[in-house]
């Protein structure tokens, strides 16, 4: 009787329960509101495509086609460069918003920045990558 209630102590104030029971917690919710979140898409959702959904896609591949054909690297370009742009616009900002408590070393590394990817820019500006022709 005394080993079981030294047991039930030891538990209660384990640091697993502790420091775990939390995060356990949080990740069985995570679970079953997946679950419940693609069961709910899965059940609730008409499931007839029509000629538009299996139509081609933006990048002009054809959806149950074979692989095996060759495409155009421009739409694989652009979207590398759209990525690169939009990197840049996400340190911009709160490179913006904090400019006033910076020192000359963050402020002087976020210009560098900014020219070489303006070089770059100009680069595929002037190789015409940008171009769809």
């Amino acid at each position: 009787m005394n080993n079981s209630i030294y047991m039930m102590m030891l538990v209660e104030n384990s640091l697993i329960k502790k420091n775990y029971l939390n995060i356990f917690v949080y990740l069985l919710f995570a679970i079953v509101l997946t679950i419940l979140i693609i069961g709910a898409s899965y059940f609730l959702a008409k499931q007839n495509p029509d000629a538009e959904k299996l139509s081609a896609y933006e990048c002009g591949f054809e959806p149950y086609e074979n692989a095996r054909h060759t495409f155009d690297v421009k739409f694989c370009v652009i979207a590398i460069l759209f990525i690169i742009f939009d990197i840049e616009i996400m340190f911009l900002l709160p490179w913006c918003i904090s400019i006033s408590k910076l020192d000359m070393l963050s402020y002087w590394s976020m210009i560098d920045f900014l020219i070489e990817l303006g070089v770059g820019f100009f680069y595929v500006w002037y190789v015409k990558a940008l171009d769809w022709n």
